[in-house]
């Protein structure tokens, strides 16, 4: 046997040139099923503030494009060499800032590999058990995050009064920044509190405080 039976029949035997129907319109329906999945979990998980409905949409189709090249791929070895050339020159310019987004494309791209392949057992198993360790670190309440509280003083002498009154409530504080003027400075300070609101009222009501903003962090 020569080297051009063994690479004809461990490799060029695998493509079998044509797809049935049948195949298709299943893996199809499949990659529909699936990309819904895709596109709920990451409804129900995303934060509001920062949803947006286009990228879900593309995001999850992805499961379906993926599914239809793989099935391409699998039958041609001419589509198959063609794609690892195309896919090798793309470059996508759009930057991803959530991290949470790169699970989701890296899911979505799974799912259609793994349907395209014909092992729908395996996108059902990722499927359920990605759902529900979504939803539950989703449930999970988060560490209480720190704020940053910029006070407007008369002059940088009240900075103790404004650190008495920190104190008072238990606030773990920390100065990142002072601005000092001629008749006036601003601090800010990086605190952690659960009494936020009461806080900035009770040091709105000091005489040595012009003005006082609190920033939570989104």
């Amino acid at each position: 046997m020569g080297i051009n039976d063994i690479v004809k029949n461990s490799f060029l035997n695998n493509f079998t040139e044509t797809v049935s129907l049948s195949t298709v319109i299943a893996t199809g329906q499949m990659s529909l099923v699936f990309a819904a999945v895709v596109y709920i979990v990451y409804l129900l998980t995303c934060d509001k503030t920062i949803y947006s409905k286009k990228f879900n949409v593309a995001m999850s189709l992805m499961t379906i494009i993926t599914s239809a090249l793989v099935m391409a791929m699998q039958a041609n070895i001419v589509i198959s060499l063609g794609m690892v050339g195309a896919l090798s020159i793309v470059r996508f310019r759009t930057a991803i800032k959530e991290p949470k987004d790169l699970l989701f494309l890296f899911w979505s791209i799974s799912n259609g590999i793994i349907i395209g392949a014909g092992l729908y057992s395996i996108a059902c198993v990722l499927a359920v058990v990605l759902s529900i360790a979504l939803i539950v670190f989703e449930l999970i309440p988060a560490r209480r995050k720190s704020m940053l509280l910029v006070v407007n003083l008369t002059s940088i002498e009240a900075e103790s009064v404004v650190e008495k009154e920190l104190k008072k409530y238990w606030v773990r504080f920390k100065v990142k920044s002072r601005n000092v003027f001629r008749d006036k400075a601003d601090i800010m300070y990086e605190i952690s509190t659960r009494k936020d609101r009461q806080l900035v009222t009770d040091l709105s009501k000091l005489n040595e405080i012009l003005s006082v903003n609190l920033i939570k962090q989104d």
